[in-house]
């Protein structure tokens, strides 16, 4: 399935679904994201045929990055759609419903995130990808920024191991920058199942003064029409800012993917 599995279960924004983020600061940098995505697109459409087009909606349970819910436990209601092309480029766009409050004014009810990237073949067992997410939460409230946005390094090894590493350099308008490590593996079991676990470290101390520890282990059943994932989050310790001890605490979160 890949570094997302399924996007509601891991981190939304490495490349999402894996078919098969002040007023002038956020425009500033949504500008400098466009940009290059812009570019990507011209590149894309003069030297590469799209070669994989496709979107799902999902439902699960209890919306999970990088072991922390962000709907308090409750379901959450996802939809993502991307295009792939026979250079290697990508782009995509996902959403969610969420439930994440930061103090008695600050709210978001939604995320979406747009991303891009490219991926080649290194050897015949190795794949490496490089890209960008930006995280958006449209009719956030309250006094701070939360879109922010995100680039990433990733390798995998024989579609069974994957290592991403990922870093933002300005979180939330606060101008501190954050980076995450995830190593993740999955293993077929026979027929239509997979067992698969990972473990991470996001570290943002320069925001927080802390970082944290957090896995994930599941298994996922690849239906004709659909996937069903069921998989265990925990972390080390609940993070200001990130997390509350109640969010960052062991979960299971039951997640059904629909392609169409």
């Amino acid at each position: 399935m890949g570094p997302e599995r399924l996007a509601a279960t891991s981190r939304p924004g490495t490349r999402q679904g894996r078919l098969g983020v002040m007023k002038t600061h956020r425009n500033v940098n949504r500008r400098v994201f466009c940009l290059p995505v812009c570019a990507l697109l011209v590149v894309c459409c003069q030297h590469a045929l799209a070669v994989d087009l496709g979107a799902y909606a999902a439902l699960t349970t209890d919306y999970v990055k990088r072991g922390v819910t962000q709907s308090e436990g409750d379901p959450a209601l996802q939809l993502g759609t991307e295009v792939g092309f026979e250079s290697g480029f990508y782009m995509g766009v996902w959403a969610s419903t969420i439930d994440v409050a930061n103090g008695p004014s600050r709210q978001r009810d939604l995320e979406v995130n747009y991303y891009a990237g490219y991926s080649l073949d290194a050897t015949d067992s190795v794949r490496v990808s490089a890209g960008a997410v930006s995280y958006n939460y449209p009719g956030q409230t309250g006094n701070v920024d939360y879109d922010y946005v995100e680039y990433s390094l990733g390798a995998s090894f024989k579609d069974r191991v994957w290592l991403d590493l990922a870093y933002s350099p300005d979180l939330y308008k606060t101008g501190y920058s954050t980076t995450n490590v995830e190593l993740y593996a999955e293993w077929p079991v026979g027929g239509i199942w997979a067992i698969g676990g990972g473990v991470g470290r996001y570290d943002t101390s320069e925001l927080t003064g802390r970082s944290y520890m957090y896995w994930q282990l599941g298994v996922t059943a690849s239906l004709k029409w659909a996937d069903v994932d069921l998989r265990a989050h925990d972390t080390d310790r609940s993070v200001p800012i990130i997390s509350t001890p109640e969010r960052a605490k062991a979960r299971l979160a039951l997640t059904v993917r629909i392609p169409f």
